[in-house]
Formats: C-alpha cells, sequence, structure tokens
C-alpha cells in the first residue's frame, strides 16, 4: 500500500497566499523534514509556483555565489511540474509511491472541469483566510462543496479538510477571528491552531524559496507552528519522526 501524501494549501478566494504557504510548507517537509515531496502547479494560466522555480534556476546559473550555496546544501530541490486541473489527476497517480509528499497548487475557483475528481486524490486540504468578511464568505461554501462532493463520497482518500488564519494581525481585536472560528466549529469545519502573522516578509524572494530552506529570521512569523500542526495531522501521533525533525531543524535554524 502507497504511503504517499497529498496535500493542497487550497482556497478559492484570490490573495489569501496558498501559492506562499505551498512553497513554505513543500520546502519545510523537503528540506528540514528530509521528507522525499513533489508539487503539482495546476493553477493555470498563471502557474505562478512554476515561475518562482524558473527564476531560481535562471539566477542560479547567473550567480555562481548562489550556485555554490545551493551545492552545499547537499540536497536537490524537490521536482515542480505544471498542469492543467484536467491533467493533474494523472500526474499525481503517477507519483503515487514515488514521494513522501506530493502538494498540489490549484486554482482559486471550484469551476474547474476536473476539480472535483483532483480533491478526491487529496489525503488533506488546508484552507488559508484572512480576517475580512469576504475571505470568510469565500471559505464557508468550498468547505461545503468539498464536504458534499469530495470527503466521503466513492474513491474519496479525502479524510479533513481545516481552515486556518492568514495574515494575522496581532494588534487587532480578536473578536472577529475567535467569533469566525466558534462559527465554523458549529459547522463542522475544523480550524488550526496555528496562525501565520502578517509581515512585508512575505513578498521577499528568500521567504518564496522553491530551492532554500527558509532562513532563520522568518522562523518568528508562525511558520514552523503552522508545520508542525501539519505534520502531526499528516503523520499523527505514531509518527516515523518528520513531524519532530521539523519542529526540531526548525528550533536548531532559529537559534
Amino acid at each position: 500500500m502507497s504511503t504517499t501524501k497529498f496535500i493542497s494549501i487550497s482556497s478559492q478566494k484570490g490573495g489569501v497566499g496558498k501559492t506562499t504557504i505551498n512553497i513554505l510548507a513543500a520546502s519545510a517537509f523537503h528540506f528540514l523534514a528530509k521528507q522525499k515531496v513533489a508539487v503539482i502547479d495546476c493553477d493555470y494560466p498563471q502557474h505562478s509556483l512554476q515561475g518562482l522555480r524558473d527564476k531560481e534556476l535562471e539566477l542560479l546559473q547567473t550567480s555562481p555565489d548562489k550556485a555554490a550555496e545551493f551545492r552545499a546544501l547537499g540536497r536537490q530541490a524537490y521536482p515542480i511540474e505544471s498542469c492543467q486541473v484536467k491533467d493533474a489527476l494523472g500526474l499525481a497517480k503517477q507519483m503515487e509511491g514515488e514521494f513522501d509528499l506530493v502538494f498540489i497548487d490549484t486554482p482559486g475557483t471550484i469551476n474547474v472541469p476536473g476539480i472535483i475528481e483532483l480533491w478526491k486524490q487529496l489525503d488533506y486540504i488546508f484552507m488559508p483566510m484572512e480576517s475580512d468578511r469576504l475571505s470568510v464568505e469565500a471559505t464557508l461554501p468550498y468547505a461545503q462543496v468539498l464536504e458534499k462532493f469530495a470527503k466521503g463520497q466513492p474513491g474519496s482518500r479525502l479524510k479533513q479538510h481545516y481552515a486556518f488564519w492568514n495574515k494575522h494581525i496581532k494588534s487587532e481585536k480578536q473578536e472577529f477571528y475567535d467569533r469566525t472560528e466558534a462559527y465554523f466549529t458549529e459547522q463542522n469545519i475544523p480550524f488550526l491552531k496555528s496562525r501565520l502573522e502578517h509581515s512585508v516578509n512575505y513578498k521577499k524572494d528568500a521567504m518564496r524559496s522553491t530551492m532554500f530552506p527558509l532562513a532563520k529570521e522568518y522562523q518568528r512569523l508562525g511558520i514552523s507552528g503552522l508545520i508542525k500542526e501539519i505534520g502531526g495531522i499528516i503523520y499523527g501521533t505514531a509518527t516515523d519522526g518528520a513531524t519532530d525533525a521539523v519542529a526540531s531543524t526548525t528550533a536548531n535554524k532559529a537559534r
């Protein structure tokens, strides 16, 4: 039986950071937890994730210092395959058994042919939200559609979908966050405890690198907590050490 886990940081609301968080998660599990990771970018037509990889490859070719830094890692970058949603399911099935984790970056809409069958291939979906009404109102029906058409359906492997806060502002009154989480709980939509903090650092190239692990100065933004929580969900309590590796390696990087 294959042990490959298929994961997506997904939303039908644009601009909530799903592509960036897919990169952060894929890189953490690949470089820190030493999992064998692959990424499928089916966010057609922009393929932002593939575009970031292409820019990094170009930089390695033109910057000897950066190329030397990459070689010093002693670990190859995880593969990124770009395609349309209708072709993503076949590609995912080809990766079955070849990788520990496959992250799939999907379009910011549910009105795409093949998306429901692709959801059924996923083990877990994590839905980022911002603290605004439009973001919440987009996430609720998205979760309901997942519940109705994917989770528990014949042939589906989707175990659960989770909402979580991105661009969290600590200085704001937390009433909106708390009320939203309470309402989602009433709707049987689980919420992650971890919150990614709002920061201009997310716009930096180093923050969205597909070829290097996160530098220690970015670990204070709630990323390590999110990755550890996701790892606990993916691997459960009886893990193969991947979750602890993410946590301990991240802590060592931050020292």
